[in-house]
């Protein structure tokens, strides 16, 4: 009886293992899943889809919102083009590539190539041997540290100042990680560099790295540094700078995206047999909450057809169909890059660029602006010559 009894136990132990090790390798290829999804036009990508990467922003294509990345001394770069509904934030606003100064530490969220746009950035053989994640240059997230930081609850605690030593021996801030632990962050005490070129911010106001005391709470953008260190740019001691920093940000925004219109994607098209028809269109997200309330105050908004850069087709507010809302739909907890709005109109006219996955801006009731030129799309050699990531 009692070698019975053991050997149940033993096969009861040994069902356990067996299902514990099914439930690792099956969570190790859901995250294998997640990590090499295909974005699709028309689909956002599941939660977590993709990879983190971090590294300064070296090189800045604003009009195609594409640029590289540069993670350390001999690294190389790592060039990304933004996802049509990628965002960007910059002290804790809503921004996009043309807002961020070249040099800025920058983290992300980079999945594959958008089906389709495998060509969009190239990537040489010898590079992608010695690196996969090179494969990973469609970003649908791009933070600077004070966003990255402030928006998921963490901040620094000051502990002093220290002299560096070594060959180049540099003043360094003293800090420790106060919050959650954070995928892709740095999650433990750290030293970065600040000298007279850093920036601190005081009740809105530019003052003395001297008066960063011990116990302060602060957030920091950061650069590249001597010896592959971090160096300060920015040092905010209160909330009360940060928020006025990211108020001249959202303002920025707010005036950009007036003047080139909301975008987002086709989910679905009707052709009427007699002309015109109806699409139905989701807005992307990380936009101000205040443009998609200005947007639905309007009725009949211009419709202009866009590529994948957002860039528009000729002068959009000439290139465009006038619409009539049919219905105005929100969904709750929509997937990242998306607003959660969905709009259906009735058109007079379908223009090209009117299908399903197809990228549009929508007009609010917003100030008629002349682009420059070169933003538009205006021919075949226009958009070829945007079709690609020309590398400096």
């Amino acid at each position: 009886m009692m070698l019975l009894m053991r050997l149940l136990a033993h096969s009861g132990l040994l069902l356990v293992l067996c299902l514990a090790a099914r439930n690792v390798l099956t969570a190790e290829k859901i995250r294998e899943a997640l990590q090499n999804h295909v974005p699709k036009s028309g689909v956002f990508p599941p939660a977590d889809a993709g990879i983190h990467l971090d590294g300064d922003l070296v090189v800045s294509d604003p009009i195609n919102r594409r640029g590289a990345l540069r993670k350390s001394q001999h690294s190389k770069r790592h060039y990304f083009a933004m996802l049509p509904y990628g965002m960007v934030w910059y002290h804790g606003a809503p921004a996009d590539v043309r807002d961020i100064p070249v040099g800025t530490h920058m983290h992300g969220r980079f999945l594959l190539p958008l089906e389709g746009e495998e060509n969009t950035i190239p990537i040489a053989k010898e590079d992608l041997k010695a690196n996969l994640d090179y494969r990973y240059n469609h970003a649908i997230l791009m933070e600077d540290d004070a966003s990255f930081y402030s928006r998921r609850g963490r901040s620094w605690k000051v502990l002093g100042f220290e002299n560096g030593g070594g060959p180049a021996p540099r003043l360094k801030l003293s800090v420790e990680p106060v919050g959650p632990e954070i995928e892709g962050a740095i999650n433990k005490p750290v030293l970065f560099d600040i000298d007279e070129s850093t920036r601190v911010w005081k009740k809105r106001q530019l003052v003395g790295k001297d008066q960063i005391k011990t116990g302060h709470n602060i957030q920091v953008n950061l650069t590249w540094g001597p010896f592959d260190s971090l160096a300060t740019i920015d040092v905010w001691l209160d909330e009360e700078s940060l928020i006025a920093c990211r108020e001249i940000q959202r303002q920025r925004h707010l005036r950009l995206i007036r003047s080139r219109f909301l975008p987002g994607w086709v989910d679905a098209v009707k052709n009427y047999d007699t002309g015109g028809g109806e699409i139905t269109v989701t807005l992307f997200g990380g936009m101000d909450p205040v443009l998609y309330k200005e947007i639905e105050k309007v009725k009949t908004p211009k419709i202009s057809d866009a590529a994948t850069t957002l860039r528009t087709w000729s002068y959009h507010q000439e290139y465009s169909v006038r619409g009539n809302r049919i219905k105005w739909k929100v969904a709750e907890n929509p997937p990242l890059g998306s607003s959660g709005i969905q709009i259906q109109f009735k058109i007079p006219q379908m223009l090209e660029g009117f299908r399903q996955g197809r990228i549009v801006r929508l007009k609010g009731p917003w100030t008629y602006v002349l682009l420059p030129a070169d933003e538009w799309i205006a021919s075949p050699k226009d958009f070829e010559l945007s079709s690609k990531l020309r590398l400096p």
